[in-house]
């Protein structure tokens, strides 16, 4: 049996605009999912930073600062536009921040 593809529906979550987000009903601050979504860049790049002082710096690793800022927000950014789950996007996020900083580190040296 074929489904046709005009009955699969992917649903895209938007950041910026909260569109696929559920929104809540009441006045003032929302702190729903879509404040979730915004705030895990905001998490992933004072994790970034803190890595690099702490692991790069203080540790004597090589970490790449720019390397982890890229490698951790770009995955975060697409599995939650895609996902729309913070929670998972946010390990996303710091495993390719983890993975892109120390390899980025190694390639091109640590800033100092």
């Amino acid at each position: 049996m074929k489904i046709p593809f005009t009955e699969i529906q992917l649903e895209f979550y938007n950041i910026m605009s909260c569109k696929g987000f559920e929104l809540s009903e009441g006045t003032g601050l929302s702190f729903g999912p879509c404040f979730q979504a915004k705030m895990g860049l905001v998490i992933l790049f004072f994790a970034n930073a803190l890595c690099r002082k702490w692991l790069g710096e203080e540790a004597g690793f090589e970490y790449s600062f720019f390397g982890g800022l890229f490698g951790g927000l770009v995955p975060y950014f697409i599995a939650i536009s895609i996902l729309g789950s913070f929670k998972i996007s946010l390990i996303i996020g710091l495993v390719g921040m983890g993975v892109f900083g120390f390899l980025g580190g190694s390639i091109f040296g640590g800033e100092e």
